[in-house]
Parts: structure tokens; C-alpha cells; sequence
């Protein structure tokens, strides 16, 4: 879970170099920011499924099933704290609204915007964990319902 939160971060924080790269192809034209927006967003899912590809496989060896189970409670335990940060993202957005309704001058709304890039940075790590937990959550209950319907299942 760890380690797909980073790949988030290096995806959708504006600190890194894939958003700065984005960027720089929208001052180039509409096009060509929308093929590259889609092939970043291709690229940025490579890493989150071979980690969670791993976890299963290193799960399933450990502990068969009950191992993926325990995979997704692990995942969906610090979710709490993660969705209470997404909080901020929507707050910090209003905050930039109510600098440019009052006229502030562009040093807040700079501020602001940092702001607002931050949260949506947050709230992008939030979906990573949110997902991830869910491929595993659905696997094991998957295995769960081909096991009380009887159903033979060559993982275990």
C-alpha cells in the first residue's frame, strides 16, 4: 500500500516530473495534451498492478487465501486517516474561490493553489489505497463464494 501511495504521489503531485512534463505539453496544444494526458495516465497504473500483482502472489504462497484477506485489511486499516486528509483538498479549493471572490491579491491565490495541488495530491493517494484494497477484497470474496458454492479452485 506503501509503495503505491508513492507511485501516486510521483504521478499526481506537481513537485514531480511527469506533472511538470504534463505541463509543458498543454502550452504545445489541445491534442497533444489530451494523447499525452492519456498515455501518463496509462503509465502511472503500470506500477500500482505489478505491486498489487506481487502482494497476491506473495500472499497466496504465505498464507493461500487468508493471506490476500489479511493483504486488504492491512490496506484498508489506514484508509480512515487517508479519506479524513481528502477532507482538505475541497476546504483548501473554497479557500482559493473566496481569495478571488474578495479581490485578494495574487500572492494568496498562489498560495491557495499550492494549496489546492496538495489536496488533490492527497485525495489521489486516498483512491490508490482505496482501490488496491478492493482488487484484494474482491479476490478473497470471490474465493469465498466459489468455496461455499463448491466449486473447485486450482489456488488453493
Amino acid at each position: 500500500g506503501f509503495l503505491i501511495g508513492l507511485s501516486t504521489d510521483y504521478y499526481t503531485s506537481n513537485a514531480h516530473y511527469p506533472v511538470q512534463e504534463m505541463a509543458g505539453a498543454c502550452r504545445q496544444g489541445t491534442a497533444i495534451n489530451i494523447i499525452y494526458g492519456l498515455a501518463l495516465g496509462y503509465l502511472s497504473t503500470i506500477i500500482p498492478v505489478f505491486l498489487l500483482a506481487a502482494t497476491i502472489i506473495v500472499s497466496i504462497q504465505l498464507c493461500g487465501l487468508f493471506g490476500v484477506a489479511l493483504g486488504a485489511i492491512g490496506m484498508l486499516s489506514p484508509l480512515c486517516v487517508g479519506l479524513a486528509i481528502d477532507a482538505y483538498g475541497p476546504i483548501s479549493d473554497n479557500a482559493g474561490g473566496f481569495a478571488e471572490m474578495s479581490h485578494m491579491g495574487p500572492e494568496i491565490r498562489d498560495i491557495t493553489d499550492a494549496l489546492d495541488a496538495a489536496g488533490n495530491t492527497t485525495a489521489a493517494i486516498g483512491k490508490g489505497f482505496a482501490i488496491g484494497s478492493a482488487v484484494l477484497t474482491a479476490l478473497a470474496l470471490l474465493k469465498a463464494f466459489a468455496t461455499a458454492s463448491g466449486q473447485t479452485d486450482p489456488i488453493d
